[in-house]
């Protein structure tokens, strides 16, 4: 089943590298807003269904509850992370280096992300900002998970395809494997490309398809 799309809120100011990594995070974990704030709070771009405004006041407010919890404690920054579950919203804060912080409110209920895509997104970011982000081992693993298109063959049960390189690529599955996930349901298969690179792909719940192992950076727009 394929989830509705969401209208995405008019922009104030032109897209950009950061705005796109946001806006595959916000997609990815039907988030309905995410910033990067820099440590003085002003936001460096955003991305999602929330109004421009809105966003940069919601990511200063939450970039000024990190420093406050910084000055009690300096081993938050950079990968720690804040949740809150409120009656009408929910976020999330992500320490990263050099005071930056994404900031992302969560669909209404949740107080989780996915760990594959929360790593793409921070390993984007901090590259595009010229950022460290070794830490991102010692948070995220060393995998390096990117976010592709299957072609799932219904009658066998399995991805026959994914989107790699600007075309579809047949893969040939190794193995299945249930990913051990506490609460979530995540469905994996380890496969081969035609010129024999392996990898590993991994279904979330919402549908939304991770590969680690890949031979490039990136395969999906």
């Amino acid at each position: 089943m394929s989830r509705p799309r969401r209208s995405i809120a008019v922009r104030d100011q032109s897209v950009s590298a950061f705005s796109g990594a946001l806006m595959r995070l916000c997609d990815a974990t039907a988030s309905r807003g995410a910033a990067l704030v820099d440590a003085g709070g002003e936001t460096v771009d955003y991305a999602g269904c929330l109004d421009p405004f809105e966003i940069r006041v919601v990511a200063a407010e939450w970039r000024l509850v990190l420093g406050a919890l910084t000055a009690e404690d300096e081993e938050l920054i950079p990968g720690s992370e804040i949740y809150f579950r409120g009656s009408k919203r929910s976020f999330a804060v992500i320490a990263m280096s050099d005071g930056y912080a994404l900031v992302i409110e969560l669909p209404r209920t949740s107080l989780r992300l996915s760990p594959r895509a929360l790593a793409e997104a921070v390993r984007a970011l901090s590259l595009e900002a010229g950022l460290s982000h070794h830490w991102t081992v010692a948070r995220f693993g060393d995998e390096r998970w990117t976010r592709v298109d299957v072609h799932w063959d219904e009658p066998r049960k399995r991805p026959s395809a994914i989107w790699f390189s600007g075309g579809w690529k047949p893969v040939e599955v190794l193995g299945r494997f249930a990913a051990a996930e506490p609460g979530k349901r995540c469905v994996g298969f380890r496969a081969r490309l035609s010129d024999g690179t392996e990898l590993t792909l991994i279904k979330e719940p919402l549908g939304v398809w991770y590969a680690d192992d890949l031979p490039t950076a990136t395969a999906r727009s």
